[in-house]
């Protein structure tokens, strides 16, 4: 269970990282959220995936 968790963590840390640069090249990889979440979304899925790898999983 701890490596699973851990590579979603991993997996959606990779995806705020390209969407945060994906951004600023115009390509929105969140189009199904709202506009105004939308700017935030590398920080949601970012704080999620880091939450994933810094649980203690047993």
């Amino acid at each position: 269970m701890k490596k699973i968790m851990q590579g979603i963590g991993t997996l959606l840390v990779m995806f705020a990282i390209a969407d945060f640069g994906l951004s600023y090249m115009g390509v929105n990889l969140t189009p199904f959220f709202p506009d105004g979440l939308s700017r935030f979304s590398p920080i949601i899925f970012g704080l999620i995936g880091a939450g994933l790898l810094k649980a203690d999983w047993k």
